[in-house]
């Protein structure tokens, strides 16, 4: 018999589709043990959601065609070649770590994965620390008790990057102390960073010189073979440049991009490989298109100017994709393909055009480009807080069982998102003259940070007068000082071996000038490094976790910390001399996991109240003996349209006039109640986007509202209407 290796995916089949009652086949459950990842399982359930309506409505069927966008293209002979001449290299460089590792420590030593990692980020920084300058030598990274470990440049709590260009070699005590969960552009000393990696850009640039060399051989290779030679010369080089850019553009970037995250395009690559498996299960017709091949496709029907980036200002874009990678057809497609085969042999005689492809029909670009003004964008934010962790039972580590043979589950307190801020306060009371003259007492906040990640523009908020003073004086001094440890680490990089151990000599002698300057004396006059200060701060909303063992204070009795997200608000009505006037209760995360334990469930569930209806009753006595109405309950995600004052909105049909009028919650304030819209399509990075406006209009579109309950007059998903899968909007009675 055949021996064959299969991936799990291939094994673990999905359940087979089922026969609905109108004889129509439909997509089956998605869940497979195969399949562990969150975000690819909750796409997969979105997909059978929207599918299975299709076939529904009768739009689809089984032999309809599907063509699935692959997240990564597949690489040509050549950049396959240059690929592994770059990956032969590094492997090259990695075997010569290994030796000189030995060579210090014995012959027989082997070193691990990480040690070898860490010989490499050491000699790609010049045997430096990046972050505080000083030398490093082979026995602070290797051994037992290393002073220095690799860091994540960009956090891994804001990147999931694990990557070889996210990593450096960086003093523990810095990295534990200081940086912590920053990027390097939000440290102090940013500009003396930047300064110690000059090598690398200069690397950059030499890289750079080397491809358009490359680039100048293949167009004047006389044959294939030395025009193939020079092509894979400059993909092993654009490797090896991308590598530096990527570890260079991590050191400069002021803030985390939307999208930079490395671990999604894993998830896109997952989701898209799975969705095909799946999708066959009812469809005999399902194809796989590379994304770079859908740009083409984009530029040569009109869709995206060839020269020009492709437009993310809106969610529309998405749509643009699809309407492309649906029209795609065997024969355009193999045209394309022709045209990548002989491109190279053709670029010679500066042929740097797309093929002309024949549109799927006459007004296909104009039809497509006017689809923004009737798309409506349907968002699905779907509610995870009151969603709580199982487990298996174990008993001395083995699962128990029932009468059926299941594994019996446990499940306890618990809810998913964050409760509150990381950050912990504390309280002092100060006295300060209010607007009579008078004094009294005020509690103030505060933060304990570490001096070494202060900004300048918060010595101004440090709490003890004295050690403001000193710690003022002492940056100006330190700016200085600096200046000479720069200028001694260039000369350290062009001087002579023999001259390396006098420059660092010098270089201890200034940074120990700089440990002075922030000193305060002790008792005895011996000068104690300050490494901590308390800073002012203001909190947007205090939360008290829980009770201090020994306090005798009230002030500082309990944990405080700053609230997290709002989870829900409650907007209340009532009338007052013919006016409708309104209140809200609004509820941030750790309040509303009070009423999500089982306890306070148990308790409401013979009434028939649930968890959420005991949060925001539907009414309620104000303090002048009013009673307040339930209009509506507000959570983010939830979709609104908008309308006037005194305008009823009863058509729900004109597209047109919607797609002016839809907008998403994505919070709400506590203290005031305003609420804060996003409108449907925008896709920009909030950076780029205007600053939000106070009052809806339909003349102008504001990406952004932050609305007051006064002015907030809007048609709310849930209440007044709902979104089927296929964006159709229907009006609730």
């Amino acid at each position: 018999m055949q021996k064959k290796l299969y991936h799990p995916s291939a094994i673990e089949t999905y359940k087979p589709a089922k026969r609905g009652k109108d004889g129509r086949l439909y997509l089956g459950s998605p869940i497979t043990s195969s399949v562990r990842n969150p975000m690819a399982m909750r796409a997969l359930h979105q997909l059978r959601l929207v599918i299975n309506e299709l076939i529904k409505n009768g739009l689809i069927d089984t032999n309809t065609k599907i063509n699935v966008e692959m997240s990564r293209g597949l690489l040509n002979a050549n950049e396959r070649t240059g690929l592994k001449r770059w990956q032969d290299d590094r492997e090259k460089k990695r075997k010569e770590y290994v030796d000189r590792i030995k060579e210090h420590f014995s012959p027989d030593y082997q070193p691990s994965e990480d040690e070898v990692l860490k010989y490499q980020l050491w000699e790609e920084q010049r045997r430096i620390c990046l972050y505080t300058g000083k030398p490093i030598s082979i026995e602070d990274f290797l051994g037992a008790d290393p002073k220095f470990d690799i860091e994540h440049t960009i956090p891994r709590s804001q990147s999931y990057d694990n990557s070889q260009e996210n990593k450096t070699l960086c003093e523990n005590e810095f990295n534990r102390k200081v940086k912590r969960n920053r990027i390097p552009y939000e440290l102090t000393n940013h500009a003396e960073i930047i300064v110690r990696i000059e090598h690398w850009k200069e690397e950059i640039e030499k890289l750079e010189k080397e491809i358009q060399k490359a680039v100048r051989q293949a167009k004047g290779a006389v044959d294939k073979d030395q025009k193939d030679k020079a092509i894979q010369k400059r993909h092993q080089l654009s490797y090896e440049r991308n590598y530096w850019q990527n570890k260079y553009k991590r050191f400069t970037m002021e803030e985390v991009p939307e999208g930079f995250k490395n671990s999604q395009m894993v998830d896109i690559g997952i989701i898209t490989k799975y969705s095909r498996l799946y999708l066959k299960t009812v469809f005999s017709k399902v194809y796989t298109v590379k994304g770079n091949t859908v740009a083409d496709f984009r530029k040569m029907w009109g869709l995206q100017d060839i020269y020009t980036k492709k437009a993310r200002v809106n969610h529309v874009h998405h749509c643009i994709d699809a309407v492309t990678i649906a029209c795609m057809d065997k024969s355009n497609y193999e045209t394309l393909a022709k045209f990548y085969h002989d491109w190279e042999e053709l670029y010679v005689a500066g042929v740097d055009q797309l093929p002309p492809v024949n549109k799927p029909w006459p007004t296909f670009t104009e039809d497509v480009k006017g689809v923004e003004k009737e798309i409506l964008v349907s968002h699905h934010t779907p509610d995870v807080l009151p969603k709580q962790s199982k487990k298996k039972l174990r008993k001395r580590g083995k699962i128990q069982y029932n009468k059926n043979g299941e594994p019996i589950y446990q499940q306890g307190d618990s809810v998913r998102g964050s409760l509150h801020k990381e950050t912990f306060y504390g309280a002092i009371e100060r006295e300060i003259l209010n607007k009579k003259g008078e004094t009294e007492k005020q509690i103030k906040y505060v933060v304990r940070k570490p001096l070494d990640g202060l900004e300048d523009s918060a010595i101004k908020n440090i709490v003890d007068d004295r050690v403001r003073e000193i710690v003022s004086h002492a940056r100006k001094e330190e700016k200085e000082i600096q200046k000479q440890i720069d200028a001694l680490l260039k000369q350290r990089r062009k001087a002579e071996e023999n001259e390396e151990a006098e420059i660092d000599n010098k270089i201890a002698e200034l940074k120990q000038q700089i440990v002075e300057l922030y000193s305060l004396p002790n008792k005895n006059g011996a000068p104690v490094p300050i490494k901590k200060v308390r800073v002012y701060q203001t909190p947007k909303g205090i939360l008290e976790i829980k009770k201090h063992r020994d306090c005798i204070k009230k002030h500082k009795a309990n944990y405080l910390t700053e609230t997290d997200d709002n989870y829900i608000m409650g907007i209340y009505e009532y009338s007052q001399n013919g006016k409708i006037k309104r209140k809200f209760k609004a509820y941030n995360n750790f309040t509303a996991s009070n009423y999500l334990r089982s306890d306070i469930k148990k308790s409401l569930s013979p009434q028939g109240i649930g968890a959420i209806s005991a949060m925001l009753p539907n009414n309620f006595i104000n303090e002048k003996g009013i009673e307040l109405k339930l209009k509506a309950a507000l959570k983010i995600g939830t979709l609104v349209i908008m309308h006037m004052p005194d305008e009823n909105l009863n058509d729900l049909t004109n597209w047109d006039d919607l797609q002016k009028r839809l907008y998403k919650v994505y919070g709400f304030r506590g203290d005031d109640g305003r609420i804060k819209l996003r409108f449907h399509n925008e896709a920009r990075p909030d950076k780029e986007q205007e600053k939000p406006s106070s009052s809806f209009s339909l003349d102008i579109i504001h990406s952004k509202l932050i609305i007051s309950l006064g002015n907030f007059h809007a048609l709310i998903e849930g209440i007044d209407f709902k979104i089927d899968p296929l964006g159709n909007i229907k009006r609730i009675n």
